[in-house]
């Protein structure tokens, strides 16, 4: 049997190249590949669709959009950002949703760093706001907060917080409040006192004023000083009027239950601050830079089995 030569199956190769492509040409596909052919799939409106949280990327982006907005046209009326030799204005506090709430509206789980950081971009955003509003610049100040919105709790939630346990002033100017503080609980009333001539600010108290009025201070029932006997429990009772610059502004009657002198002192220190706030707007911010508006949490610690109180033990003996 003779084996063909290469130049003779080249030849062939030749040959028969235009037959297949021909045919090749000529090939059409059949109607039912056609009609199972899938549509051309459109593209997603968001460039985070494919991301693992593509609510939360939006919202960031979002958040991010606006605050670059607001400082740009802050800057362009040369409002932003302010010279050094200027105060930063302190915005007012603003009051975001919680923290399972935020996670929600998310649409993933936050972690602490997160949350954090969500929290700082909320603040600046409130901070430019506070900026926007008083350089007078209505059109930034709305953009803010519409952007602001969905992430703020309700008015009526922010004012329970802000007043504290049921605070609330009656229709005789008269501030309630309540505190407590490890077992013992106070009800405080405050009004203002008539003796004294105006409202004190802090330069009168300090020693400028040649005369301050003297207020009166009812605990139980008795003076300041007959119902708590330790100095150190009237200067707590007093703290938050004295750091205010409003001793002698304000008549007090307090009811004290529960618990020793400490904590009783405890109590109605913090149910004066909480009063003091309510009457008092301007000075919400002081009382609560030295924690007075924040309860003591901290309370006796039990006993434990086989020791004679929390920690104490009895002596050991090898023998």
């Amino acid at each position: 049997m003779s084996v063909a030569s290469s130049s003779s199956l080249r030849a062939l190769r030749l040959a028969s190249a235009p037959r297949f492509a021909r045919a090749a040409s000529t090939y059409q596909p059949s109607s039912s590949s056609s009609v199972d052919a899938p549509p051309p799939r459109a593209r997603p409106a968001s460039p985070s669709f494919f991301t693992g949280k593509p609510t939360y990327h939006d919202s960031l982006a979002s958040l991010q959009s606006s605050l670059k907005s607001a400082q740009t046209s802050l800057r362009a009326a040369h409002v932003y950002p302010l010279p050094s030799s200027l105060p930063m204005p302190q915005p007012p506090r603003a009051s975001w949703v919680s923290s399972s709430a935020l996670s929600t509206m998310l649409g993933t789980q936050l972690r602490t760093n997160t949350h954090r950081e969500v929290v700082e971009l909320l603040n600046e955003l409130h901070a430019v706001r506070h900026l926007a509003d008083l350089a007078g610049m209505a059109d930034v100040a709305s953009s803010v907060d519409s952007a602001l919105e969905r992430y703020e709790r309700p008015e009526k939630v922010e004012a329970g917080k802000r007043s504290g346990e049921g605070s609330r002033v009656d229709e005789l100017g008269r501030a309630y409040a309540m505190g407590r503080r490890k077992e013992s609980s106070a009800r405080v009333w405050m009004i203002a006192n008539p003796k004294a001539t105006g409202s004190l600010d802090v330069a009168e108290t300090l020693g400028f004023a040649s005369e301050l009025p003297i207020s009166e201070v009812l605990v139980n029932h008795l003076p300041l000083s007959a119902h708590f006997v330790r100095p150190c429990d009237r200067e707590t009772v007093l703290r938050p009027l004295r750091i205010t610059g409003l001793l002698g502004a304000y008549n007090i009657f307090a009811l004290a239950r529960g618990g020793g002198t400490t904590g009783q002192a405890g109590a109605v220190a913090l149910a004066v601050a909480r009063a003091l706030a309510i009457l008092r707007e301007d000075v919400g911010d002081v009382l609560r830079s030295d924690g007075a508006l924040m309860r003591d949490t901290r309370m006796v610690e039990r006993k434990k089995t086989g020791k004679p109180k929390a920690r104490k033990a009895y002596t050991w003996v090898k023998r």
